[in-house]
């Protein structure tokens, strides 16, 4: 065989390869809508006194959870005169959770609201998909999805599409951007969709984890 003949079967190769790969991604785009900017969620919880005063007993470490009604720390008040005695106020749990970052010291003095520790239900996690506002509305709520976690490589856990935000990310911004230069460029905005998981496999997810998702229209 020929220079000119190996050359042309490479080519012809290539040009096959290209095509089944072409149809391939056509024919998924047809069927899905595929994101990596997608995130596993939770909804977080401070937890927090209160009451101004010292925290002489905190009971929880990262990690740790606990149930509704759970005293979680004690906060001994400052008297407001004094020869008023001292009284204590617990921190109680108004949800069931699990402490994922923690801030408190023992002997610390507390403000009232400010938070202590952060909290998330890991049973009721959730993915967070950013989907471009030109691909929204061929899913729906219902919608089955596919989803793969970076942290667990070779897994495919299963969900579908719980809600479809109302407005796009850039929307909710604290500080609207302003164009004073006269150019414009249009960027393709983004809407969050809430993924709810069919279940974890018996991974333990935690928030923030990446994702891809593959969502049947």
């Amino acid at each position: 065989m020929n220079k000119k003949r190996i050359i042309l079967a490479i080519v012809i190769v290539l040009v096959l390869v290209g095509g089944y790969f072409g149809v391939n991604a056509y024919v998924e785009s047809g069927k899905y809508v595929t994101t990596e900017d997608a995130k596993v969620q939770g909804d977080l919880r401070a937890i927090g006194s209160l009451s101004a005063g010292k925290l002489v007993e905190w009971k929880y470490k990262e990690g740790d959870s606990f149930a509704k009604g759970d005293v979680l720390g004690i906060v001994e008040t400052v008297p407001a005169r004094g020869n008023t005695p001292a009284s204590t106020v617990e921190i109680t749990a108004a949800e069931g959770g699990t402490v994922i970052q923690s801030a408190a010291v023992q002997n610390q003095t507390v403000a009232p609201g400010a938070a202590l520790a952060m909290s998330a239900d890991l049973d009721a996690l959730y993915i967070t998909a950013n989907l471009q506002e030109t691909e929204v509305n061929s899913v729906k709520v219902g919608n089955k999805v596919t989803i793969q976690i970076d942290a667990f490589k070779g897994e495919t856990f299963t969900g579908h599409i719980d809600k479809i935000g109302l407005g796009t990310n850039s929307s909710f911004s604290l500080l609207g951007s302003s164009n004073t230069s006269g150019n414009f460029t249009k960027v393709i905005q983004r809407i969050p969709v809430k993924i709810a998981l069919d279940g974890t496999r018996g991974k333990r997810l935690i928030p923030g984890l990446n994702a891809t998702v593959r969502i049947e229209k």
